[in-house]
């Protein structure tokens, strides 16, 4: 992964728990102090050893740490200055989804050795089925806070599920429902 994401969980835990609990980790894991370097590729098992040690430290399991991380990301790369790539994603979550591949693709011309996910939707009764297709496993609920931070920068309400969990030959999947139900007023709108 590029250096970008471990900064990115860096940047994370400083801010919920203080540079001395990022050294906790950085040290449990088994990372230089040097820092990371965004547009340098690291191994995934840097990535995934940052994870377990913030799990460690913080006594808060994997997958909570990873959904706190997904949601962080949106906010992390909007700040880190990839806001220009996000805001041609569309204006509300249904349109930046359906447009994640192409994103993907414009920030695969300034990292060209990164090995970006895929995401496909298809509309159903009621909801929107998400599927997530990548190389590395373990990472759906980093998929979860993603559609959470996004859902929030959107300022819009959603159910988000994950269904399906990715196996050799499944990719996981994820139902989406709009919680704000058609013909309600909410009590901004009535205002």
């Amino acid at each position: 992964m590029y250096g970008m994401v471990n900064r990115a969980i860096e940047d994370l835990v400083v801010s919920s728990a203080g540079v001395e609990v990022w050294n906790e980790v950085r040290q449990a894991a088994d990372v230089e102090p040097d820092g990371f370097l965004d547009s340098a590729s690291y191994d995934d098992d840097v990535t995934y050893r940052l994870v377990a040690a913030a799990s460690k430290v913080l006594q808060q399991p994997a997958e909570d740490i990873l959904r706190a991380f997904g949601r962080h990301w949106i906010l992390y790369t909007g700040k880190e200055g990839w806001a220009s790539v996000f805001d041609l994603g569309g204006d509300n979550m249904v349109d930046f989804i359906n447009g994640l591949d192409n994103m993907h693709a414009r920030v695969q011309i300034a990292l060209p050795d990164a090995q970006m996910p895929q995401f496909s939707v298809v509309e159903c009764d009621g909801y929107l089925e998400l599927t997530y297709r990548s190389i590395r496993t373990g990472f759906a609920p980093m998929v979860l806070g993603l559609l959470d931070g996004l859902a929030e920068q959107f300022d819009e309400s959603w159910d988000i599920e994950h269904v399906v969990e990715k196996t050799e030959t499944q990719d996981d999947i994820f139902h989406l429902r709009n919680s704000k139900q058609t013909g309600q007023i909410d009590e901004a709108d009535a205002a």
